[in-house]
Protein backbone atom coordinates (compact mmCIF):
# COMPACT_ATOMS: atom_id res chain seq x y z
CA UNK A 1 0.00 0.00 0.00
CA UNK A 2 3.01 2.46 1.00
CA UNK A 3 4.38 1.47 -2.34
CA UNK A 4 1.13 2.40 -4.03
CA UNK A 5 1.10 5.66 -3.05
CA UNK A 6 4.52 6.72 -3.58
CA UNK A 7 4.71 5.57 -7.04
CA UNK A 8 1.52 7.08 -8.14
CA UNK A 9 2.12 10.34 -6.23
CA UNK A 10 -0.76 10.46 -4.37
CA UNK A 11 1.84 10.93 -1.12
CA UNK A 12 3.20 12.91 -1.33
CA UNK A 13 1.53 15.64 -3.48
CA UNK A 14 -2.05 15.00 -1.96
CA UNK A 15 -0.84 16.16 1.35
CA UNK A 16 0.63 18.77 0.05
CA UNK A 17 -2.36 19.65 -1.82
CA UNK A 18 -4.28 19.99 1.30
CA UNK A 19 -1.69 21.98 3.35
CA UNK A 20 -1.73 24.45 0.61
CA UNK A 21 -5.10 25.22 0.26
CA UNK A 22 -5.63 25.39 4.30
CA UNK A 23 -2.76 28.01 3.67
CA UNK A 24 -0.27 26.08 6.03
CA UNK A 25 3.23 25.83 5.67
CA UNK A 26 3.47 22.59 3.07
CA UNK A 27 7.05 23.66 1.09
CA UNK A 28 7.24 24.50 -2.50
CA UNK A 29 5.81 22.76 -5.02
CA UNK A 30 9.12 21.84 -6.29
CA UNK A 31 9.94 20.44 -2.87
CA UNK A 32 7.09 18.08 -2.92
CA UNK A 33 7.83 16.79 -6.36
CA UNK A 34 11.60 16.09 -4.81
CA UNK A 35 9.49 14.08 -2.00
CA UNK A 36 7.95 12.08 -4.54
CA UNK A 37 11.07 11.30 -5.80
CA UNK A 38 12.73 10.39 -2.77
CA UNK A 39 9.92 8.54 -2.17
CA UNK A 40 9.82 6.37 -4.82
CA UNK A 41 13.99 5.82 -4.48
CA UNK A 42 13.05 4.23 -1.17
CA UNK A 43 9.85 2.86 -2.24
CA UNK A 44 12.20 0.57 -5.21
CA UNK A 45 15.11 0.01 -2.77
CA UNK A 46 13.15 -2.35 -0.26
CA UNK A 47 14.60 -5.73 -1.36
CA UNK A 48 17.66 -4.07 -0.74
CA UNK A 49 16.24 -4.10 3.35
CA UNK A 50 17.31 -7.81 3.35
CA UNK A 51 20.97 -7.12 2.69
CA UNK A 52 22.94 -5.45 5.54
CA UNK A 53 22.92 -1.96 5.50
CA UNK A 54 25.56 0.17 4.26
CA UNK A 55 28.21 0.58 7.47
CA UNK A 56 27.32 -3.00 8.38
CA UNK A 57 31.04 -3.42 9.11
CA UNK A 58 32.34 0.37 9.96
CA UNK A 59 34.36 0.76 13.22
CA UNK A 60 33.02 4.06 15.19
CA UNK A 61 32.38 5.31 18.12
CA UNK A 62 29.44 3.26 19.11
CA UNK A 63 27.22 1.03 17.14
CA UNK A 64 23.80 2.13 15.46
CA UNK A 65 20.57 0.98 15.36
CA UNK A 66 18.18 2.51 12.66
CA UNK A 67 14.54 2.43 12.99
CA UNK A 68 12.49 2.64 9.79
CA UNK A 69 8.90 4.61 9.64
CA UNK A 70 5.08 3.06 9.72
CA UNK A 71 5.12 -0.18 6.72
CA UNK A 72 8.39 0.53 5.05
CA UNK A 73 11.70 -0.90 6.41
CA UNK A 74 15.51 -1.18 6.96
CA UNK A 75 16.56 0.38 3.02
CA UNK A 76 15.14 3.30 3.61
CA UNK A 77 18.73 3.99 5.85
CA UNK A 78 20.60 2.91 2.66
CA UNK A 79 21.68 6.25 1.49
CA UNK A 80 22.23 7.67 4.94
CA UNK A 81 23.86 4.46 5.82
CA UNK A 82 26.41 5.21 3.88
CA UNK A 83 26.83 8.86 4.29
CA UNK A 84 27.37 7.92 8.18
CA UNK A 85 29.61 4.86 7.59
CA UNK A 86 32.06 7.40 5.20
CA UNK A 87 32.07 9.52 8.16
CA UNK A 88 33.21 6.85 10.26
CA UNK A 89 30.24 5.67 12.43
CA UNK A 90 29.12 2.53 13.05
CA UNK A 91 28.50 -0.79 12.71
CA UNK A 92 25.56 0.21 11.52
CA UNK A 93 21.99 -2.02 12.62
CA UNK A 94 18.38 -2.29 10.81
CA UNK A 95 16.12 -2.59 13.61
CA UNK A 96 12.78 -4.45 11.90
CA UNK A 97 9.13 -4.39 13.45
CA UNK A 98 5.53 -4.61 13.25
CA UNK A 99 4.39 -1.17 12.60
CA UNK A 100 1.18 -2.24 12.71
CA UNK A 101 1.28 -3.01 16.53
CA UNK A 102 1.24 -1.48 19.76
CA UNK A 103 4.43 0.89 19.90
CA UNK A 104 5.16 -0.45 23.73
CA UNK A 105 5.61 -3.87 22.48
CA UNK A 106 7.88 -2.76 19.47
CA UNK A 107 9.95 -0.91 22.24
CA UNK A 108 10.23 -3.82 24.48
CA UNK A 109 11.77 -5.87 21.41
CA UNK A 110 13.83 -2.90 20.28
CA UNK A 111 15.40 -3.63 24.22
CA UNK A 112 15.95 -6.81 22.97
CA UNK A 113 17.75 -6.33 20.05
CA UNK A 114 19.81 -3.23 21.73
CA UNK A 115 21.40 -6.36 24.52
CA UNK A 116 21.80 -8.33 21.40
CA UNK A 117 23.86 -5.62 19.50
CA UNK A 118 25.84 -5.00 22.94
CA UNK A 119 26.64 -8.51 23.44
CA UNK A 120 27.82 -9.37 19.66
CA UNK A 121 29.90 -6.06 19.29
CA UNK A 122 31.35 -5.43 23.12
CA UNK A 123 29.80 -2.09 23.33
CA UNK A 124 28.47 -0.59 26.33
CA UNK A 125 25.87 1.59 24.51
CA UNK A 126 24.78 2.05 21.21
CA UNK A 127 23.09 5.09 19.16
CA UNK A 128 19.68 5.12 17.88
CA UNK A 129 18.09 6.45 15.22
CA UNK A 130 14.73 6.60 14.22
CA UNK A 131 12.49 8.02 11.33
CA UNK A 132 8.74 8.87 11.66
CA UNK A 133 7.43 6.24 13.95
CA UNK A 134 10.32 4.61 14.43
CA UNK A 135 11.32 7.49 16.31
CA UNK A 136 8.49 7.43 19.01
CA UNK A 137 9.36 3.92 19.00
CA UNK A 138 13.06 4.53 20.14
CA UNK A 139 11.56 7.72 22.01
CA UNK A 140 9.36 4.85 24.44
CA UNK A 141 12.02 2.95 24.89
CA UNK A 142 14.30 5.57 26.47
CA UNK A 143 12.01 7.08 28.26
CA UNK A 144 9.43 4.52 29.87
CA UNK A 145 10.91 1.21 28.77
CA UNK A 146 14.46 1.23 30.58
CA UNK A 147 16.63 2.81 27.13
CA UNK A 148 17.92 5.81 29.14
CA UNK A 149 21.63 5.29 29.51
CA UNK A 150 21.68 2.13 27.39
CA UNK A 151 21.59 4.45 24.35
CA UNK A 152 24.18 7.05 24.46
CA UNK A 153 22.31 9.69 21.58
CA UNK A 154 18.59 9.02 20.31
CA UNK A 155 18.09 10.51 16.90
CA UNK A 156 14.57 10.99 15.94
CA UNK A 157 13.68 12.38 12.27
CA UNK A 158 10.08 13.78 11.32
CA UNK A 159 8.46 11.60 14.33
CA UNK A 160 5.23 12.40 16.11
CA UNK A 161 6.35 12.79 19.38
CA UNK A 162 3.08 15.72 19.56
CA UNK A 163 1.00 13.23 17.21
CA UNK A 164 -0.20 14.20 14.37
CA UNK A 165 -3.62 14.63 12.03
CA UNK A 166 -3.36 11.56 9.09
CA UNK A 167 -2.52 8.57 11.36
CA UNK A 168 -5.57 7.55 12.29
CA UNK A 169 -6.83 5.31 9.44
CA UNK A 170 -3.42 3.17 9.73
CA UNK A 171 -4.57 0.59 12.34
CA UNK A 172 -4.17 0.80 15.82
CA UNK A 173 -0.44 1.91 15.65
CA UNK A 174 -1.79 4.67 13.65
CA UNK A 175 -4.27 5.33 16.15
CA UNK A 176 -1.97 5.47 18.69
CA UNK A 177 -0.09 8.57 16.90
CA UNK A 178 -3.18 10.64 17.13
CA UNK A 179 -3.11 14.32 18.58
CA UNK A 180 -3.98 13.51 22.14
CA UNK A 181 -3.80 9.55 22.33
CA UNK A 182 -2.90 7.83 25.51
CA UNK A 183 0.58 6.93 24.62
CA UNK A 184 1.33 10.51 23.14
CA UNK A 185 0.11 12.15 26.45
CA UNK A 186 2.48 9.77 27.97
CA UNK A 187 5.30 10.26 26.14
CA UNK A 188 4.86 14.05 26.65
CA UNK A 189 4.69 13.53 29.90
CA UNK A 190 7.60 11.30 30.36
CA UNK A 191 10.98 12.46 32.46
CA UNK A 192 13.92 13.68 30.40
CA UNK A 193 16.33 11.01 30.36
CA UNK A 194 18.93 11.95 32.71
CA UNK A 195 22.03 10.06 30.69
CA UNK A 196 20.75 9.49 27.08
CA UNK A 197 21.39 12.57 24.80
CA UNK A 198 18.12 13.54 22.47
CA UNK A 199 17.84 15.33 18.95
CA UNK A 200 14.27 15.87 17.42
CA UNK A 201 14.88 16.96 13.50
CA UNK A 202 12.09 17.85 12.10
CA UNK A 203 10.71 19.98 9.09
CA UNK A 204 7.92 22.83 8.51
CA UNK A 205 7.62 21.20 4.89
CA UNK A 206 6.91 17.96 6.16
CA UNK A 207 3.53 17.26 4.91
CA UNK A 208 2.75 14.09 7.13
CA UNK A 209 4.51 15.62 10.55
CA UNK A 210 4.60 19.31 10.38
CA UNK A 211 7.26 20.32 12.44
CA UNK A 212 6.07 23.82 13.45
CA UNK A 213 3.52 21.78 14.92
CA UNK A 214 5.93 19.56 17.59
CA UNK A 215 6.98 20.50 20.45
CA UNK A 216 10.71 19.60 21.48
CA UNK A 217 10.64 16.65 24.42
CA UNK A 218 11.76 17.89 27.63
CA UNK A 219 15.86 17.72 27.57
CA UNK A 220 16.35 17.46 23.43
CA UNK A 221 17.87 19.51 21.06
CA UNK A 222 15.82 20.42 18.24
CA UNK A 223 16.77 21.17 14.53
CA UNK A 224 13.81 22.68 12.66
CA UNK A 225 14.83 22.57 8.59
CA UNK A 226 11.90 24.81 6.67
CA UNK A 227 12.11 22.98 3.39
CA UNK A 228 12.41 19.07 3.47
CA UNK A 229 9.73 16.31 2.97
CA UNK A 230 8.89 13.45 5.79
CA UNK A 231 10.96 10.97 3.41
CA UNK A 232 13.72 14.22 1.68
CA UNK A 233 14.82 13.92 5.59
CA UNK A 234 16.71 10.90 5.21
CA UNK A 235 18.40 11.65 2.03
CA UNK A 236 19.26 15.27 2.75
CA UNK A 237 23.17 15.65 3.34
CA UNK A 238 22.56 18.36 5.69
CA UNK A 239 20.64 15.94 8.01
CA UNK A 240 23.03 13.54 7.78
CA UNK A 241 25.93 16.18 9.14
CA UNK A 242 23.89 17.17 12.01
CA UNK A 243 23.58 13.18 12.96
CA UNK A 244 26.78 12.35 12.32
CA UNK A 245 28.43 15.85 14.71
CA UNK A 246 26.30 14.20 17.32
CA UNK A 247 27.18 10.48 17.04
CA UNK A 248 30.97 11.26 16.54
CA UNK A 249 31.67 12.32 20.06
Amino acid sequence: MANALMFTGLYPLVPWAVRHLRREQPGSLRGALGEWAMSMLVSAARPVGHLPLPGARARGPRPVIVLHGYAMNRANFVVLGSRLSRAGIGPIYGFEYWTFGRVAAAARQLGWFVDEVRAATGADSVDIIGHSMGGVVGTYYVTLAGGDGVVANLVTLGSPLHGTDVSAPLGHAGRELVRGSKLITRLGAAAAPTTTKMTNIWSKADALVPGAAQKPMVGADTILYDDLGHVALLGSRRVAREIVSRLAK
